[in-house]
């Protein structure tokens, strides 16, 4: 099946992780479409929605792979979503990695049996790293140095890897890696949203007041639906509009900074966490060193994404969480 079913009302979208953040982002925006005629969800639980057509598939089982290419084989599908990351707090890093990268794994096997013509993997700009020798502006095809101590950015960078690989050996579909600047809004969970919102004072390194980018989640959606019409293939930078230093986000979201030196900011990383506020992982210091600001020409140019909101908006939309 090809793009030649786009405008006739038709069109099946596959989704896997419907009920994550992306997911919850996307599927409205697919029930609204008047061109989507279902949407396949492939996850352990049912998400609310007219359109949806649920397969229960557990991504981390050892038959998830067989699972998958049944229910992707059973009817001719035009995309396939696979939205299945983790971005609460991870206690179990193994349980993570099998999800994340032994679960991708399975997802592009099944998507290679079944020949789909497209499909969708979101990523984040987090996994270019933050060093002090980056270029003012990071494009799609700067090195993904990551954050060696991080598990939750390694294994997107693993996962980015796996993806690219199968593109290469699979030429003839379709397939688009969004690579997200924080998402920010009243109703997403990731590990920056915690830092900005769990207290009304945040930590920071004195010295260090780095650059950074945000895309507000409303933005974050409509960039994940351009991608199913998109005429395009490859890695695209999905940020909003404008940049902000450290401090100024942490404002912006209704907190206060408090910069303090290296060991005074580890050891109160560590107390927040130990009475449960999940601040932001030690592990992620080096983007409270040092600035990464992604180059989002590319999905204006290619997938007609111009964002709506400033990131100073996306950042202020957070306080909502706070009432």
């Amino acid at each position: 099946m090809d793009v030649s079913r786009l405008g006739k009302g038709r069109l099946r979208v596959a989704v896997t992780g419907a009920s994550g953040e992306y997911g919850k982002l996307l599927l409205p925006l697919l029930e609204r479409d008047p061109d989507v005629e279902s949407i396949l969800v492939l996850d352990v639980a049912r998400p609310e929605g007219a359109k949806v057509d649920f397969h229960q598939v557990d991504l981390t089982r050892h038959d998830a792979e067989a699972d998958l290419t049944d229910a992707l084989s059973d009817q001719p599908v035009d995309a396939l979503y696979h939205l299945a990351f983790l971005f609460g707090p991870i206690r179990n890093g193994s349980l993570a990695h099998e999800l994340e990268v032994i679960g991708t794994m399975n997802v592009l096997t099944a998507a290679g049996r079944a020949k789909l013509p497209r499909l969708v993997v979101p990523s984040l700009t987090a996994v270019y790293g933050a060093r002090g020798n980056n270029p003012a502006l990071l494009r799609e095809d700067s090195a993904l140095q990551g954050c060696p101590h991080s598990r939750f950015v390694t294994d997107k960078v693993e996962v980015e890897g796996q993806v690219r690989a199968f593109r290469e050996r699979h030429p003839d579909m379709r397939v688009l890696v969004l690579r997200f600047a924080p998402v920010l809004g009243p109703s997403i969970e990731n590990p920056v949203t915690r830092l900005l919102t769990r207290t009304a004072v945040v930590p920071t390194l004195l010295g260090y007041d780095p650059l950074w980018q945000g895309v507000h989640e409303e933005d974050a959606g409509r960039a994940l639906h351009l991608a199913l019409r998109a005429d395009a293939s490859g890695e695209f930078n999905i940020v909003g509009r404008g940049v902000l230093p450290l401090s100024g986000l942490i404002r912006q979201a209704g907190a206060r900074p408090l910069p303090l030196p290296g060991p005074l900011f580890r050891g109160a990383l560590h107390t927040l966490d130990v009475v449960g506020a999940d601040m932001l992982p030690v592990a992620l210091l080096d983007y409270i060193h040092y600035s990464w600001v992604a180059d989002g020409k590319r999905a204006e140019s290619a997938l007609g994404f111009t964002p709506s909101h400033h990131v100073r908006d996306a950042a202020a939309a957070l306080t909502l969480r706070r009432s």
